[in-house]
């Protein structure tokens, strides 16, 4: 399996850039960081880089390095579809969504939201933002960044990035970045020293500003094999006990990956499982029992109303929804919606939520509660973890809309 994620690694996917050291668990404090630039990056300064969270400065003092931070998960596919550039780019990902990496040779536009049908969905990132990497931890998520795809970043101009339908492009503004290295018509090469140092594993190209724009850094490893090693490393049984909702849990990671358009070999997934989570299994089991319940966690995802509900919710708009201002919320409401029966009726717990939209299962309760105080759904009978029944809900909202369909016609 990989070892863990150490300096080497890093910078032979982001460099060169300016890393930014920040306590574990947050994404910043009242520390400045703004005037690091590349020089800064000594071995002595990245010594103990990995001993917290770490961050990313973006923009011009990284050499034009950029992310599209993506908010919702669905958003992924339709994005990299629009732009198959991605498959050899990190991809990274926090607590949902995920940070699409680039290097944007000459001018881009600044930092900015992005807005999709009206909506807030995600941010272009650049100069004067930040961004943070794996293995860092999630403030809120409480678990590690990921990476979802494992390249070295990426080289385009910023006319080769598109933004899918109902997607708004970031607004140019008065004036463009620009991101250059040397005198006019001199060409750059970024194999600096400082790239130099990072010892990576990889066919180093020359990029230079007269190459061909789809030009990149490709991995001499199994690329395939690494993505795999890398979707399954979270869910590795590392102590007795727990390991059927670890598979569960990997189980749900490979149908986010094919969400995405991965291809995902699910027998490579269960063998890279078993020969790192042998030892703390069940003695009573074997091999063949565990690779079962990982293809009926499988099974029971692909036909599991629920998913079919939340994979249906994608674009909908609930009845009811305009009332709400955050774009999550409108999908759980549509997320809600879909899920009801002919009667308008749905079980849900505020654990689902929490699993689907990555919260803890008080703040789920919290986003249901909400759904309940602006009129849009009704507890018809309260669940409990204690009963181990889930709360059944009536979806009020207003008058039905013509071609949204109920979870029995998904």
């Amino acid at each position: 399996m990989n070892p863990p994620i150490n300096l080497a690694q890093l910078q032979s996917v982001f460099a060169p850039c300016v890393f930014l050291k920040w306590p574990t668990g947050v994404k910043g404090d009242k520390r400045k960081w703004k005037h690091l630039t590349l020089n800064d990056m000594t071995p002595e300064y990245l010594a103990d880089l990995l001993d917290g969270n770490v961050g990313i400065a973006l923009g011009r003092v990284s050499k034009g390095l950029c992310t599209i931070d993506l908010d919702e998960d669905e958003l992924m596919k339709p994005f990299m579809e629009a732009n198959p550039w991605t498959a050899n780019t990190a991809v990274t990902r926090g607590a949902r969504g995920c940070q699409i990496w680039v290097r944007v040779k000459g001018e881009y536009p600044p930092a900015s939201a992005l807005k999709r049908h009206g909506n807030r969905c995600g941010e272009w990132r650049a100069d004067g933002c930040q961004s943070i990497i794996p293995p860092s931890i999630h403030p809120d998520a409480c678990k590690p960044y990921l990476f979802l795809f494992c390249h070295p970043v990426v080289e385009i101009f910023y006319n080769e990035i598109r933004f899918p339908g109902g997607m708004d492009e970031p607004p140019l503004g008065d004036s463009m970045v620009t991101h250059t290295d040397t005198q006019h018509n001199k060409p750059t090469q970024h194999t600096t020293e400082y790239t130099q140092l990072c010892h990576r594993k990889t066919s180093i190209a020359t990029v230079t500003e007269d190459s061909p724009p789809n030009l990149s850094l490709k991995p001499v490893t199994d690329d395939n094999h690494s993505f795999h090693e890398l979707l399954v490393e979270p869910h590795l049984a590392k102590e007795k006990g727990h390991n059927n909702a670890k598979l569960f849990n990997l189980a749900q990671a490979v149908k986010l990956a094919e969400t995405m358009g991965k291809p995902v070999d699910t027998d490579l997934v269960f063998e890279l499982w078993w020969n790192h989570s042998e030892p703390y299994t069940k003695k009573s089991l074997n091999k063949d029992t565990y690779r079962c319940e990982f293809r009926r966690a499988l099974g029971c995802i692909q036909g599991d109303p629920v998913m079919k509900a939340w994979q249906g919710s994608a674009g909908v708009s609930a009845p009811g929804s305009e009332k709400l201002d955050d774009s999550r919320m409108k999908r759980l409401a549509a997320f809600c919606y879909c899920l009801r029966n002919a009667e308008g009726r749905f079980f849900l717990s505020c654990r689902k939520v929490g699993t689907i939209f990555d919260l803890h299962h008080q703040d789920a309760h919290l986003w249901l509660k909400a759904l309940e105080d602006f009129g849009l759904i009704w507890a018809v009978r309260r669940g409990s973890h204690k009963s181990n029944k889930a709360t059944e809900y009536q979806y009020i909202g207003t008058d039905p809309t013509p071609g949204v369909p109920a979870a029995k016609d998904l």
